[in-house]
């Protein structure tokens, strides 16, 4: 016979009891698929998750054994396929999921692979579901969990960028490209962003805000970072990112009365060590941030400044 589950949680760790418990029982989640539960009136504060995971489980059949090695390949295509598939039914222009329904695709995802195993190297299920654990301890279980979250963070490129650009950057970069995205819909709630902050595990997320108000929340532009938060291209962390050095090069072309972007081309040019090899990324981010920002009133001039360094640097040859 078959069971069904209907689970919401946002916690890892509480997805990686449900897997242990699943397997315990020799479960196998056999069918995944997110319905919507809530609507957004009902949402106050935070990004809360507007649906539901229902899992359809069966006995498991057979004896099927593996190492933690080879079950990565499989899940990506797992959690791909899922967040394919609901991609497909949300409409672009009223998408009923947000993205922490898209994270839950890709915990249940993970769970439909896991627990088709019977055995999973040396994993002991039984003395990991009695063994207390400490907060925030890295165990296997756990480790695959976060990893589904990381192939759909993957995934799930804002639109206007390339799959191609999005994995090129680093944790700040994406929550801050990702943060306009939602803020241009006019989200203003500060439990997004701290929710985006830790799916893409950006520690420093909140020197990127400009304000944290109750429900007016937002992201600094170029012109409200100006020279701060701007270390040398190359080093760790947002402040030595491309996308930083680009926002500086965008306030330095919104400084110019006449925006004139010269000068900002001309910076990116000594500033970045393979200014020809990173051409064609710093292109894309200009060419995103312009149209997106651009139903931002605040960002009125920097989006005027971004389209003419945009213009620039498309031109620009050696």
């Amino acid at each position: 016979g078959f069971q069904v589950v209907m689970f919401t949680h946002q916690d890892p760790e509480m997805w990686v009891d449900l897997t242990l418990v699943l397997w315990a029982a020799g479960l196998q989640v056999t069918a995944a698929w997110t319905v919507l539960t809530e609507t957004s009136s009902g949402v106050r504060e935070g990004n809360y998750v507007q649906g539901t995971v229902v899992l359809v489980l069966r006995k498991r059949q057979s004896e099927r054994r593996g190492e933690l090695i080879d079950l990565y390949p499989e899940m990506r295509a797992e959690v791909e396929r899922q967040l394919e598939s609901m991609l497909a039914l949300d409409p672009k222009d009223d998408p009923n999921f947000c993205d922490a329904d898209y994270q839950l695709a890709a915990y249940a995802a993970a769970l439909r692979v896991l627990t088709s195993y019977s055995t999973i190297g040396d994993l002991d299920v039984e003395r990991e579901l009695r063994r207390p654990r400490g907060k925030g301890e890295t165990t296997p279980i756990s480790r695959i969990i976060n990893q589904a979250v990381q192939i759909a963070t993957d995934y799930l490129v804002p639109e206007g960028l390339e799959r191609t650009i999005w994995r090129q950057l680093g944790p700040e970069e994406r929550f801050y490209l990702k943060g306009i995205e939602v803020e241009s819909r006019g989200e203003a709630r500060e439990g997004v962003y701290q929710e985006f902050a830790r799916t893409y595990g950006a520690k420093g997320f909140r020197t990127l805000l400009a304000s944290r108000s109750a429900n007016k929340a937002r992201l600094k532009t170029p012109s409200e970072f100006g020279a701060r938060e701007l270390t040398k291209a190359g080093e760790p962390g947002f402040a030595g990112s491309l996308l930083r050095h680009v926002l500086f090069a965008i306030y330095r072309t919104a400084s110019d009365a006449e925006y004139d972007p010269r000068p900002a081309r001309q910076y990116l040019r000594q500033e970045l060590p393979d200014y020809w090899l990173s051409r064609e990324t710093a292109i894309a981010l200009l060419r995103y941030l312009s149209t997106v920002a651009a139903r931002l009133e605040h960002w009125r001039r920097d989006v005027e400044a971004a389209k003419r360094l945009l213009t620039v640097l498309e031109a620009d040859s050696l």
